[in-house]
């Protein structure tokens, strides 16, 4: 059994599509409570009074997660206790050889937007151990595909690795072991 485990920071994130109507309700409950509209999200008793237990109960269009792509992100792969192979996610997006030394696929975050609907991003960023996934065997670095998305949002730019292919199969993303230590809620 091979493990590969992604160490730094990570972005949960959700894209939220509202109707209208709990957007209206959501920024009255702001208003009475004399707060920020996006601070209602990340409070329990404000997200009561617009008639949700928290924003995981608010409907969504695409929920995700990823590592941040840069130095500080390390990637690993362990057979039991030995590592493998293990290197700072941004090498990914090496341009110091000539040829590329791992497959990256880049996707878009697209949002299909609808009529009489809000959407907002919705992000937690996370510190820890960000990705896990379990293989029954390995074939070396060339058989692996990493997916990135990339995409900016109110002049933030998120750069994540969000997925892995091996042979052609998406890899099944486990559990993190890891802490939110920010959270955000900017419009789209």
């Amino acid at each position: 059994m091979f493990v590969i485990n992604v160490f730094g920071l990570g972005v949960l994130y959700r894209v939220l599509e509202l109707p209208s109507e709990i957007v209206v309700r959501m920024e009255s409950v702001a208003f009475d409570a004399k707060v920020a509209f996006t601070d209602v999200f990340f409070d329990f008793d404000l997200m009561e009074k617009c008639g949700f237990f928290s924003f995981s109960d608010l409907p969504v269009q695409l929920v995700g997660t990823g590592a941040m792509i840069h130095r500080d992100t390390l990637f690993e792969i362990r057979q039991q206790r030995k590592k493998i192979k293990h290197f700072p996610l941004d090498d990914l997006l090496s341009q110091e050889y000539l040829f590329p030394m791992y497959h990256l696929k880049s996707v878009e975050l697209e949002v299909n937007r609808k009529e009489g609907f809000q959407y907002l991003f919705l992000y937690q960023v996370i510190k820890g151990r960000v990705m896990k996934f379990h293989m029954d065997s390995f074939q070396g670095i060339d058989s692996l595909e990493f997916v990135s998305t990339q995409f900016t949002i109110e002049k933030q730019s998120f750069e994540l690795l969000t997925g892995i292919h091996q042979e052609g199969e998406m890899l099944i993303l486990e559990n993190d072991d890891s802490v939110v230590i920010e959270q955000r809620v900017l419009k789209l």
